[in-house]
């Protein structure tokens, strides 16, 4: 929390010290009319011999502070305060400053992941969208970050590709991207009925690894073609990556961390396959029998080359819940091949559905490209606005916006017509209420704020103690890593400002200049507060709508 309430907190735990109780002051947010911040601390000691002097002592010394403009303490022993308007105008105008700035800590984030033989699809956005929040929360927090893509490009799916290649006598001069997307389902499907095509495929994802000219010359074709697509479509929808690395970028550090493990006596050999020696249910198997990687294999060479570039304090992967055995394996495989001293964590996520809770599809049945799905929110928001840019940033607002207000953890109905309204809980409704408070200040130059401090009426008040909270909601979002909690406090934020704006005249000839110059800076602060949380969930701000 804020200075100010640091302040509090320092206060009743010097009175609770007077009395011999050493505990670690939690002073929580209420949600009790008139009441702004609650301390319980005191609860556990009604029986103590000096309560109605420590009673006493707390409302004394807390009745003076410039910051309290009342107290209670209620019969059980609750403490109950309330903000001054001194505070609230004080700590509203740099919320900014509230964050506690971390020096030194590196981290990590490894998201997104598309395989280079298939376009991105609605499955990608929640990766995206949850790795850029974290990205951009921890970055403002002061950390060093990196992000990383980490693109699947290699093993099984690029064998499977040029293996269809070679089965159907295609040439690589005349494949496109396009045609990728078509080979790798063909493939996929092919290898799962015909048993001689699907050995040619491990047989050629084998021989990459061992670095057979020819492979990995037609590898680095189909790499070439790919990967500058998919960075065209990232562009697109606002995202972008430190390093845009894949499984391939560490293939040679996968077999030096495999030997490495052999040496130690950390792997045992079991029919051909390579397993290793900590203890699992079930076993963690680290390399098949044929001598092929597995996806875990992968990602150990990758934690090796990344120990290479730069050391981690943390590496965080945001993937899909259906992983979680995965990255539980390679966490404990890390450890015990002694790869890494950092924290690992793996920031799960729920599916994207359509209607009915099933899976989002097109019209047509197909999977929905992202691509697609784009152009679809696009057609949609021309109401609001015919401007190409602007059509662009809302539409990646509706595709940022939607995917971050559910917690996570859950799956979620992606409603294009829901989403894409001005009403309601939707980043176009947030996107509204900033243009209104742009427009108010670019009215309000002539405007001086003289440092007033005035009785704020019920509107005000509230709009300037919910800004106060952005620290609060931004701790939430960066320690549980949960961007949702930013998501929907920038939603009460731009709601509370909207009831605000229609129940207070600013430029009204019967206000005070006090008042007005009062009523602006509540704007101001409400337009950087808001500034401030899209900015890191993500979203880009339009001028007009």
């Amino acid at each position: 929390m804020i200075a100010g309430i640091h302040n509090i907190e320092k206060i009743i735990s010097k009175i609770l010290k007077d009395f011999d109780i050493l505990d670690e002051i939690e002073i929580r947010y209420s949600n009790l009319e008139g009441v702004d911040i609650q301390c319980n601390n005191l609860i556990r000691y009604s029986k103590n011999k000096n309560l109605l002097k420590i009673k006493e002592a707390l409302s004394n010394e807390l009745s003076n502070n410039l910051y309290v403009e009342k107290i209670n303490i209620n019969e059980k022993n609750f403490i109950n305060l309330t903000f001054s308007n001194a505070y609230l105008l004080d700590h509203s105008s740099s919320v900014e400053n509230s964050i506690k700035k971390e020096k030194n800590e590196s981290v990590i984030f490894d998201y997104g992941g598309p395989n280079i033989g298939k376009d991105l699809h609605v499955g990608h956005i929640r990766t995206l969208n949850i790795g850029r929040a974290l990205y951009n929360i921890y970055k403002r927090a002061g950390y060093n970050v990196i992000s990383d893509i980490h693109f699947g490009d290699w093993g099984k799916p690029i064998g499977l590709i040029i293996a269809y290649l070679e089965e159907e006598e295609i040439s690589l001069d005349t494949l496109t991207y396009a045609d990728l997307e078509v080979i790798y389902p063909k493939a996929n499907d092919l290898s799962l009925k015909n048993e001689s095509f699907n050995d040619k495929a491990k047989e050629i994802s084998k021989q990459l690894n061992s670095e057979n000219k020819i492979y990995l010359k037609k590898w680095k074709h189909i790499h070439n073609l790919a990967v500058p697509n998919i960075k065209k479509l990232l562009n697109k929808l606002d995202h972008r990556f430190d390093w845009y690395l894949g499984e391939s970028d560490a293939i040679k550090e996968v077999s030096t961390v495999v030997n490495d493990a052999v040496n130690k006596g950390l792997l045992i050999e079991d029919s051909g396959a390579l397993i290793s020696t900590e203890e699992a249910d079930p076993p963690i198997l680290i390399t098949k029998s044929d001598g092929s990687y597995l996806y875990l294999t992968t990602d150990l060479g990758t934690v090796y080359f990344r120990e290479q570039q730069q050391k981690f304090n943390k590496y965080v992967y945001v993937v899909d819940s259906r992983q979680k055995n995965h990255f539980e394996q390679l966490f404990k495989t890390v450890k015990h091949f002694n790869l890494s001293s950092a924290m690992f964590v793996h920031v799960g996520f729920g599916t994207v559905n359509g209607p009915g809770n099933k899976p989002f599809k097109t019209r047509d049945g197909g999977v929905y490209k992202l691509d697609s799905l784009f152009e679809d929110i696009k057609k949609k928001l021309k109401k609001y606005n015919d401007d190409e840019k602007i059509l662009n940033t809302l539409t990646n607002t509706v595709l940022t916006y939607s995917d971050l207000l559910p917690n996570r953890s859950q799956n979620y109905v992606f409603d294009l017509d829901k989403f894409t309204d001005i009403n309601g809980k939707t980043g176009i409704y947030i996107q509204y209420a900033q243009v209104r408070a742009k427009k108010l200040l670019e009215k309000s130059n002539n405007i001086k704020n003289e440092n007033y401090i005035s009785k704020l009426n019920n509107e005000e008040r509230q709009l300037k103690l919910l800004i106060t909270k952005f620290a609060y909601y931004f701790n939430l979002s960066k320690n549980n890593y949960e961007p949702h909690h930013l998501a929907d406090y920038l939603y009460t934020l731009c709601q509370s400002f909207n009831s605000f704006y229609a129940k207070n005249k600013i430029f009204s000839d019967n206000i005070s200049d006090e008042k007005k110059a009062i009523r602006i800076q509540i704007v101001k602060d409400f337009y950087n507060t808001s500034c401030l949380v899209s900015d890191c969930l993500g979203i880009k701000l339009v001028d007009s709508m």
